[in-house]
């Protein structure tokens, strides 16, 4: 197998983890369960649909960030597949 073959098969590992964690961020919630302070005060929220909206956001903005990073590493290892061969043949 060339280097290019394996920098495929990474890249499309990648995508595919990309896309598994995007899913995971679409579905991802945070159940509202409002809880009194120390002084007895519910802090201020938002709640939809049952689900902390600040908290949900929050949540799947952190599986988005993971998702991105995978789906860039993905690009690379691509573009890596397709120049190296360039590279290559530039070199000698």
């Amino acid at each position: 197998m060339t280097i290019e073959a394996y920098l495929s098969i990474g890249s499309a590992a990648s995508a595919f983890f990309s896309a598994a964690l995007w899913v995971i961020a679409a579905r991802s919630r945070v159940l509202h369960e409002p809880k009194p302070d120390k002084d007895g005060w519910f802090p201020a929220s938002i709640s939809v649909d049952g689900d902390d909206f600040i908290e949900t956001v929050k949540k799947q903005g952190e599986w988005n960030r993971w998702a991105a990073y995978a789906a860039a590493l993905a690009a690379a290892l691509q573009g890596c597949s397709v120049l190296l061969p360039l590279f290559i043949e530039w070199a000698k």
